[in-house]
């Protein structure tokens, strides 16, 4: 699906890799007093304050966090990157869909209402100011994939043009166990929403609404069901002016257990037809009509970032990367409408600054060190993606990416969890960092939520650069891997993207984020100061 674009990726020894590590600039040494608890709380605490409504792009919580993270660059002494700036633009559209309070589905022995918000999301990705669906045809897709090296294709022997597709969330792997379908229970990037509204564009699908269940989601509806009738971004392009899927969304699986069963299927039946490889589309014999109506906005938001450049091969680049960006104001829980987003991910540019300003107290490092807070990741790594795309450097001579993301404040950790495990072997070279500061190398709890396809690494890894994505998480040292793993479970269902996500001084530890500031500090300097040409592993989906 991917193709590697780096052209010094070349085949570099385990053994060797290993033996290079002890070899690494010796005066790049950490000085551990660098990073500052203190600093790190208060760069967490301004980007977390009320007073940054919640960061999101567009909104004045936009510019007061940007020029903060701007402002904190330049006193660290890093270059900008993109000539004489730390700014790069990156033009979007924000799109409200406007929606009546029911949605009605034309059924053969009637209709079934479904109520917007509690029953089903929907929301028109187009800036056309009217969108009419008249008696569109409702079509099970089961998984709405098309991977061919994993040998599905749900596409096969049908058209779905001016059909509305609906499908199952994650993908086959799942719901079976099965290693030998995609990677099991773990997540590929075909299980992710992105990808399923993607390829119901490319085929040529009217629309397409995703069956929501919490766990192969890996989030509640609360989180899925946001988008009615609220702004949405996107990179502004002219494919929003005429795409061929007008219409995007989820439905709870109450929701759609009523309507496979109005339909005579059952929806347990039809989810495990869903899984065979023999599997054929099922027209569901229900059409849905709906009226829409889009406001649409036009601006420029800014990726945020400034560099280290390399002594001796600075056109080679290794890149910290951390998104600025959260929801802003919205829906109000318990009497709080701003999503202050603290430890996601506020947490995680404080992170960077301190490597940073690590980075800026050495010997200048023989590659060049990008530090990124790229906007949009929440509305679909849109930041991130633009960066790839436009970037100011080379980017096939892209090393590495390290990449931060979602942090438990829970203070010290005895793991490092890594997501997207087994991709190149950037995990044995942080396996070595690990084992040098008494942690030990632990793999995603719940690689079913498709992390690794999650956050900002994902355009570095889809442009060919392997990726980092890590951090102390699921063992906590002195509450132990279980009860940890219990925090973890109630942080995604209680506290992501809620208004809760707030830092508090005297319940809150940092000291866990300060350790994964040194371990990762560690991580780059051995790759900007070696001659260490990561590579892919053969079972990556990124591997060409």
């Amino acid at each position: 699906m991917f193709k590697t674009t780096n052209a010094m990726r070349k085949l570099f020894p385990l053994v060797l890799l290993l033996s290079v590590l002890s070899a690494c600039n010796s005066s790049n040494k950490l000085n551990t007093n660098a990073i500052s608890y203190d600093d790190v709380e208060h760069d967490i605490m301004v980007l977390s304050a009320d007073s940054m409504m919640g960061r999101a792009p567009f909104t004045v919580g936009e510019v007061r966090a940007t020029a903060y993270i701007q402002n904190r660059m330049k006193d660290l002494g890093l270059v900008p990157a993109f000539g004489d700036t730390y700014f790069q633009d990156v033009p979007m559209v924000s799109i409200t869909t406007h929606l009546p309070e029911q949605v009605d589905v034309g059924l053969a022995s009637g209709k079934l209402s479904l109520k917007v918000d509690d029953d089903i999301c929907l929301w028109s990705p187009t800036t056309r100011a009217k969108v009419e669906i008249s008696k569109a045809p409702l079509l099970f897709l089961g998984f709405g994939i098309n991977a061919p090296e994993y040998g599905c294709n749900d596409f096969r022997d049908i058209d779905v043009k001016g059909k509305i597709i609906v499908v199952l969330v994650n993908d086959p792997g799942y719901y079976l166990l099965d290693s030998s379908l995609f990677t099991g229970y773990a997540m590929t990037y075909y299980g992710r929403w992105r990808y399923k509204f993607e390829e119901a564009e490319r085929q040529g699908a009217l629309g397409c609404i995703i069956v929501h269940e919490d766990g192969p989601a890996g989030y509640p509806w609360a989180v899925a069901g946001s988008k009615s009738n609220s702004p949405i971004l996107y990179v502004d392009s002219k494919e929003l002016d005429t795409p061929a899927c007008t219409l995007n969304g989820w439905i709870t699986r109450e929701a759609a257990e009523q309507l496979f069963s109005r339909c005579g299927y059952s929806y347990e039946a039809i989810k495990k037809q869903a899984t065979s490889k023999d599997f054929k589309p099922i027209n569901l014999n229900a059409t849905l009509s709906l009226s829409l109506s889009n406001s649409v906005e036009r601006s420029v938001s800014k990726n945020v970032a400034g560099y280290i450049k390399g002594a001796e091969k600075p056109d080679e680049f290794i890149v910290y990367t951390a998104h600025w960006d959260h929801l802003g104001v919205g829906r109000p829980l318990n009497g709080d409408s701003i999503y202050n987003g603290a430890s996601d991910n506020a947490a995680a540019i404080a992170w960077m600054l301190s490597i940073a300003k690590v980075f800026k107290q050495a010997d200048a490092p023989k590659r060049s060190i990008i530090f990124l807070a790229p906007t949009a990741e929440e509305s679909g790594l849109f930041g991130s993606e633009y960066f790839v795309k436009h970037c100011p450097f080379d980017i096939t001579k892209a090393i590495a990416c390290i990449n931060y993301d979602v942090v438990l404040f829970l203070g010290k950790f005895k793991d490092v969890t890594v997501t997207g495990y087994g991709h190149s072997n950037l995990d044995s070279l942080l396996q070595v960092v690990a084992e040098e500061h008494d942690r030990y190398i632990a793999l995603d709890p719940n690689p079913e939520n498709g992390m690794f396809y999650r956050s900002d690494q994902l355009p570095f890894l889809k442009a060919g650069v392997p990726a980092i994505f890590a951090k102390g998480y699921s063992h906590q040292v002195e509450l132990g891997r279980e009860k940890t793993l219990e925090l973890i479970q109630d942080y995604w269902q209680n506290v992501y993207h809620k208004p809760c996500d707030e830092y508090n001084p005297q319940r809150d530890r940092l000291d866990g984020l300060v350790d994964d500031a040194v371990l990762f500090y560690e991580v780059g300097n051995k790759l900007t100061n070696s001659n260490i040409y990561p590579q892919w592993r053969k079972a990556s989906e990124f591997y060409r």
